[in-house]
Order: structure tokens, then sequence, then C-alpha cells
């Protein structure tokens, strides 16, 4: 592929008027693909392409306005694109409107609209809105709560190969919710997914070798996965490799200053959900409906 050629078809294909020409070419100029990064042409091309039809278009309009990329961040005119490529069957835009009503960004805050979304999305196979309906069926989030719905959503996302759901279902299992308890069966579904490159699943490997549950215990390998997790930007990762570190000079040095460093097993908290919304969760989570609410992160770049 020679992207220079690719972005000299996008624009003869524009200037003719096809919308999919607008929004590709709003891509490269999103990505830097064939041209110099320029999110102000992005977001021209983008909302060229949705005035035109696109209903890719409308959704990465949507995704710029909601991110504040290349132009002025505005919930309302996101939730309104997002909304307009989700009512012509585009599933990622019915999970981020999904988002949007979960979080009550743009739109009034209804979790009921939120599941009813992610159902819609879920239906046509969207993997992140399955491993969403997991998680509110897992906190009793516009829905009864039900342990067993949450894994059956899980599992859904683990036959389509999804590494969130992996990891989400590895911490079901690590936990004893919603099926039995099996630690070993966890630390499987966590390095299944750690070898897609979840994030989520590498801090939570650390924690079963820094614990000792699921696999032989060592710290070496606990903080290896932990400055994985953090060598691919993972806050939780960061944390916890240098808590680890903070943890080894405590027990050298005595100090009247508080810290986090001493863990304790009962109040660990295990990451699933979402890779760009996890939700920290511990053994107690999931006994009752919990208030925390999901934070919504579109993804990092607008859609192909």
């Amino acid at each position: 592929m020679d992207p220079v050629k690719a972005v000299s078809w996008f624009k003869r294909a524009s200037e003719l008027g096809s919308a999919d020409g607008m929004c590709s070419l709003g891509l490269c100029y999103f990505q830097g693909i064939g041209v110099e990064r320029d999110l102000l042409e992005a977001v021209r091309y983008f909302k060229k392409s949705a005035q035109a039809g696109s209903i890719r278009g409308m959704f990465n309009l949507g995704f710029c306005l909601y991110q504040g990329s290349g132009v002025r961040k505005d919930y309302e005119q996101a939730a309104s694109w997002l909304m307009r490529a989700a009512d012509l069957g585009h599933p990622a835009s019915m999970y981020h409107l999904g988002m949007c009503f979960y979080t009550g960004n743009g739109v009034l805050h209804d979790q009921m609209d939120a599941v009813g979304w992610f159902r819609k999305a879920a239906a046509l196979e969207n993997v992140s809105a399955m491993v969403t309906l997991g998680m509110c069926f897992y906190q009793g989030h516009g829905v009864i709560q039900s342990l067993n719905r949450a894994v059956e959503w899980f599992k859904k996302a683990v036959d389509l190969g999804a590494s969130d759901g992996m990891n989400s279902m590895g911490v079901c299992q690590y936990w004893g919710k919603g099926v039995g308890e099996d630690p070993e069966a966890a630390v499987e579904e966590f390095e299944k997914a750690a070898e897609l490159g979840n994030v989520l699943a590498m801090v939570n490997l650390g924690h079963c070798y820094y614990w000792g549950t699921g696999v032989l215990k060592s710290p070496v390998k606990s903080m290896e996965w932990y400055a994985k997790a953090a060598d691919l930007g993972s806050v939780y990762g960061m944390y916890y490799l240098g808590n680890s570190h903070g943890e080894r000079l405590g027990v050298r040095k005595r100090s009247e200053l508080s810290s986090q460093w001493a863990r304790n097993p009962e109040d660990q908290e295990m990451l699933m959900g979402p890779s760009s919304s996890p939700v920290p969760v511990t053994k107690k989570t999931g006994q009752e409906p919990e208030k925390k609410s999901l934070a919504l992160q579109l993804p990092k770049e607008a859609e192909g």
C-alpha cells in the first residue's frame, strides 16, 4: 500500500461527492497516514462525510466532539451524532451512546436506557457491549443484579475471542462469582488475555503471583507482569509496580508516615470490564448493587 497514493484517490473521491471517501480522507489526517497529521482537517472531512450520510463519518465526528480532538469538546453534539449513527444500525455507536446514557454525558443519565443500547450493540456482536452488559449484571446497574447473567455475557465475549471477556471471566473464577471458585482456571484466562495484549489481565496476573493464588508465589514474576502493563501505559500497572518497590523498601525502613504499601488479600482489587473503562472490584463486590460508575473513554483512534 502506498499511503500517499491512497490519500490522492480519497481526495478525488471526496471531490466527486463520495461520503466514504471524505471519511477515509479524514482518517488519514486523523492518523497522519500519507499526510501530516492534522486534527482540524480530520474533523472537517468527518463533518462533511457525516452530513453526506456516512455512518462511519457520523461516528468519527461524534468521537472527536466527545474527546475534543480537533474541535471544541461538546458532549451533547457528540451524543447527537452517535445517536444518528446508532439509529442507522452502527454497533460501535450503539455501544458508545449507551455509555453516554450510563454516565449522563450529553444526555440524561439513565442506566436502563444505557443497558438497552448495550443490548442492541451486543446483538450485533459488539464485544465491548457484551462485556459492559456483563458488568451491569455484575454490579446491578440498570438491571436486576445477577452474577450468573454476568458470566453468560462474559462467556459470549470470550467465544468471539475478546480479551476483555477472558479477563472478566477470570475475575469471576478468581472470586467464585457466578461460577465455582477456581484460581487456576482464572490464571489461564488471565494468561490468554495477556497474550492478546490486555493490560488489565497483566495486572491481575501480577496480583496472582503476588499472593500465590492459582500459581506459585513469585514476587519477581509479579513485578514483571506489573512492569509489562506499565510499559503499555496502564496506570494500575505503574501504581502496583511502584507499590511493590515501595513495599520492599518499607521492610528495611521504618517511618511514622502513612503508606498504602501493605496489602490485604480480602481487599485486593482485581480489574475487569472493558479495557477502556476498567472497573476495580474486590471479593465483596457483587454481594449487593454497587453505585460506582464506569468511566467513558472512547477509542484512542477513530474507527476505520
